[in-house]
């Protein structure tokens, strides 16, 4: 294969796997668990300086469904907190300290991601179909912007080796469409996991409530 045709052939393959990226960066950003690259949009700005969230803060994640950040100066942790709740408002925020001490150097934030109830559970599942199909659009068009391309070839390279950059293109294509279903089908199962805990925690929540209450009742006077 010719350098040219080389050429085209990566420059189809960069442009059809930056859908692919694209659509994985908006499902990490959808936060059903926690994720450190969800805060990859997050802008500190300390003083007139714009930091990135690694330049001021450590984050570390306790369980598949929170984040803890961690200061690298505590005099930043208001900036933080700003700059995480200007990116994911709604993620449930609490500031913490390491246990047994009170000193500010040793706060830090825990931050929950939002739970999966029904609404959101269904909200979030049309919300993927939606990207994953905006996507899958793109990826068509670049697609048929390349084979148009290729059809041209033959009047600058041999029958061989436009026949070679054709295979070259559907096989990229065909791989960029099967990462696209997957990352799918795994959000769409993340979703899932999401909704089946808040359902868990719920029936949790209310077993808890009625043995309280039944313990209450061992003390009534009548």
């Amino acid at each position: 294969m010719n350098n040219y045709v080389l050429s085209e052939t990566s420059s189809a393959q960069k442009d059809l796997s930056a859908y692919v990226a694209l659509l994985n960066y908006r499902f990490m950003n959808l936060c059903i668990k926690a994720e450190v690259a969800s805060l990859m949009p997050v802008t500190i700005y300390i003083g007139n300086d714009e930091c990135d969230i690694e330049d001021v803060a450590d984050v570390t994640l306790p369980n598949d469904y929170q984040m803890a950040v961690y200061p690298k100066n505590p005099n930043n942790l208001s900036a933080i907190i700003q700059g995480i709740y200007e990116a994911h408002p709604e993620f449930k925020m609490e500031i913490k300290s390491n246990e047994g001490s009170e000193d500010e150097a040793s706060k830090y934030v825990l931050y929950t991601m939002p739970e999966v109830d029904e609404n959101r559970r269904d909200l979030l599942m049309n919300g993927v179909k939606g990207l994953h199909e905006e996507c899958k659009a793109r990826i068509n068009a670049v697609y048929g912007k390349y084979q148009a391309r290729f059809a041209e070839l033959s009047v600058k390279v041999s029958a061989q080796d436009t026949d070679d950059a054709n295979k070259a293109l559907d096989d990229v294509y065909g791989k960029c469409i099967d990462m696209t279903d997957e990352l799918l089908i795994h959000k769409q199962q993340e979703i899932e996991e999401g909704y089946e805990k808040y359902v868990k925690d719920q029936e949790l929540k209310k077993e808890m409530e009625f043995d309280y209450s039944k313990g209450i009742k061992l003390f009534d006077v009548e």
